[in-house]
């Protein structure tokens, strides 16, 4: 039911039909013998919210009353109904204040959330968690085939965004036109991202026929989208459709998480073979870049290159900065490796990479990341603006040589010092569609530097001891968890409050600011968890949120300004 609602909210966009049925929740108009097709499905729309929240509410009510449940599938159960209830209030405050966009794209947003919380729920119910324990390479397969999913989803539900608010825009316009505005890049990402989720699953999972079948159908539903897009109205029309794909995106997340391996393969934790296959020379090269990383830093990028005043930029654009981008943190990433390769031996996590390893050595480690750092300047001089590669260059310079040859073996301020490298970045993606900086950049640049602090010490307090066997000048190690527990709430507030700033300032709108009040609050109360208790669970969780906190932050500026 909440999908439909979605669905025929696609179509009252695409139709221009919300405002022929006037009041909130429900139309106030009598039901005259002449009334126009546009009525009736503006009518419907209001009808099937209202359904929808009422089984919604059921669903939540017998969550619980039945504690019995998994704690999370009874909270994303009892969350969908607030979803609603926040839906209903929000559309029609903006709707009477004459904010029609916006309106119907935080309609969409938390209509999405009560869909997607509904979806997880149910997913988690027909799935139960598996009682025994994967081994470390199952295991580890699973959380990346997992987090393709996750990622997937992430960019269809953009792309639902995307298709509502030019719909809402130019509900008359073909798609044919809005579609290189928004929607094509995204689109693009997300079927990049969907071939990486069925490349995982046949490699891992290839005897799983469902997540296998769903893999697949994802990633040509994707590239079906691409054609049925160019029909008129078709923008509207297809949010239902993309919503569709995202819900079937989080679903294969869970199931990917939670689905028994096929038969055969081997999941206990204490079974271990006696010959473990080494990573392949290519396998070994790539991790020198350190991937997980610069998929965050590319997505700063890429938030950054979306929201300048120069407006949206072309695919082409975004694609070679992201090569760019990649290349440079790669090589940078790969230098860092060759540099640190006798502190990585003496710490749990990093004893495995390739070089200290002994699978590749320091010289051709070094000499990869040369290379790379070379190609990133000239791609980014050749395909973007010559600023961007200069500031590209002097995060490369700034990582590999200041921050690891001197800062980090140096001063237990090296975090906070060396948090500007990782917050370039934005500087490069912005430089790359305007070709030059101001204070916008400057305070993304900001933003990223105050938030590095506390996410890297949340990670040394957690690996304290790998840091004072290695002889790295941590803050944990040198002042103390007690101060290191206190600077993280401090800088955190910092970060928070910078982030504010971009609405006062005209960077931003408030639907931006909306979502930083909220992503900064949960950011706040971990970072209050971890001054007030600083039990692992607390430094743990932090963490884990300071990662999805970056994207998410991000991810907003760019509804914004695809909104306002």
């Amino acid at each position: 039911m909440t999908l439909l609602v979605i669905a025929s909210g696609g179509l009252v966009s695409a139709t221009g039909s919300g405002g022929l049925c006037s009041g909130w929740p429900l139309c106030v108009e009598t039901f005259a013998a002449d009334a126009t097709p546009q009525f009736w499905l503006a009518l419907s729309h209001r009808l099937l919210v209202l359904l929808a929240m009422l089984l919604a509410a059921a669903a939540a009510i017998l969550a619980l009353v039945r504690p019995t449940l998994e704690r999370t599938t009874r909270i994303l159960l009892m969350l969908a109904p607030i979803f609603g209830l926040f839906q209903l209030g929000l559309d029609g405050l903006m709707a009477s204040l004459g904010f029609a966009v916006a309106a119907d794209l935080s309609h969409l947003l938390l209509a999405l959330l009560m869909l997607g919380s509904q979806t997880l729920a149910a997913t988690r119910l027909l799935q139960p968690a598996p009682h025994e324990r994967l081994g470390a390479r199952a295991l580890r397969d699973a959380r990346r085939l997992s987090g393709f999913a996750w990622w997937t989803a992430g960019a269809i539900g953009v792309l639902t965004l995307a298709l509502s608010s030019r719909a809402a825009l130019e509900p008359s316009a073909s798609a044919a036109v809005l579609l290189p505005a928004n929607a094509g890049g995204v689109l693009a990402m997300a079927g990049i991202l969907a071939t990486g989720t069925l490349w995982q699953t046949w490699r891992s999972r290839r005897g799983d026929r469902l997540l296998l079948s769903y893999a697949m159908l994802v990633l040509l539903l994707l590239v079906g989208l691409a054609p049925l897009l160019l029909l008129p109205h078709a923008a509207g029309a297809m949010v239902g459709l993309a919503a569709s794909l995202w819900v079937a995106t989080l679903a294969f997340a869970v199931l990917a998480q939670r689905r028994p391996l096929p038969s055969g393969t081997s999941t206990a934790a204490t079974t271990r073979p006696t010959t473990e296959r080494s990573p392949s020379l290519l396998s070994d090269y790539l991790s020198l870049t350190k991937p997980k990383v610069i998929s965050l830093l590319l997505v700063t990028t890429a938030g950054a290159m979306l929201i300048t005043e120069a407006g949206l930029p072309s695919l082409w654009l975004v694609f070679w900065t992201m090569v760019g981008g990649y290349l440079a943190a790669g090589g940078a990433g790969a230098i860092n490796c060759a540099f640190d390769h006798d502190i990585d031996i003496n710490m749990g996590r990093t004893s495995r990479r390739p070089v200290p390893s002994g699978r590749i050595s320091q010289r051709n480690a070094l000499l990869f990341g040369l290379l790379l750092s070379a190609l990133s300047i000239v791609v980014l001089v050749a395909f973007t603006t010559p600023l961007a590669a200069l500031c590209s260059t002097l995060g490369i310079v700034y990582y590999a040589w200041f921050y690891t040859r001197w800062l980090k073996r140096t001063t237990w301020q090296n975090i906070i010092v060396g948090g500007g490298a990782g917050a370039i970045p934005p500087l490069v993606g912005w430089t790359a569609v305007t070709g030059e900086l101001s204070i916008a950049p400057l305070l993304l640049f900001a933003i990223v530097f105050y938030w590095t602090p506390p996410h890297f010490w949340a990670l040394a307090l957690i690996k304290e001891q790998d840091y004072t066997r290695a002889g790295v000048p941590m803050l944990p190690v040198v002042a103390g968890v007690a101060e290191t527990r206190w600077q993280i709430l401090v800088y955190s507030v910092l970060m928070v409050a910078l982030s504010l700033l971009l609405t006062p300032l005209g960077t931003m709108g408030w639907l931006y600011f909306g979502a930083a009040v909220g992503f900064g609050a949960i950011f706040l109360y971990y970072a209050w968890a971890v001054w007030h208790k600083g039990d692992h669970a607390s430094v743990w969780g932090l963490y884990k949120y300071s990662l999805l906190y970056l994207a998410l932050i991000f991810v907003a500026m760019v509804v914004d300004r695809l909104v306002l």
